[in-house]
């Protein structure tokens, strides 16, 4: 799992290096956090240690929540940027907008 740590901040990077015009940081951040709750929702499996799977749903927590109030925040901002709402929507996977903390 820290592997995928170093991995995410990479291809974020790596993704929009060579587009015209760099995002703004909190399209960033947002784009950062739904890779890491998408991720980290994917790890998540009932036959883990139980410290294991707590540790998961912490982080699962942490990112997913974080990206959901980002993606709320971040369509209202972006609302009329056609380009924006592209990035921001092609990077509001499933992880993001089912995420409901229990």
């Amino acid at each position: 799992m820290r592997d995928f740590f170093l991995i995410v901040p990479v291809y974020c990077v790596f993704s929009f290096a060579f587009s015209a015009e760099p995002l703004p940081k909190d399209v960033s951040r947002f784009i950062y956090n739904a890779e890491a709750c998408e991720h980290l929702a994917g790890e998540f499996d009932g036959e883990l240690p139980k410290r294991q799977q707590d540790d998961i749903l912490k982080n699962i927590h942490q990112y997913c929540k974080a990206a959901k109030n980002q993606l709320r925040i971040l369509e209202m901002k972006y609302r009329g940027n056609a380009k924006m709402m592209k990035v921001i929507k092609s990077n509001a996977n499933d992880a993001v907008t089912s995420y409901e903390r229990e």
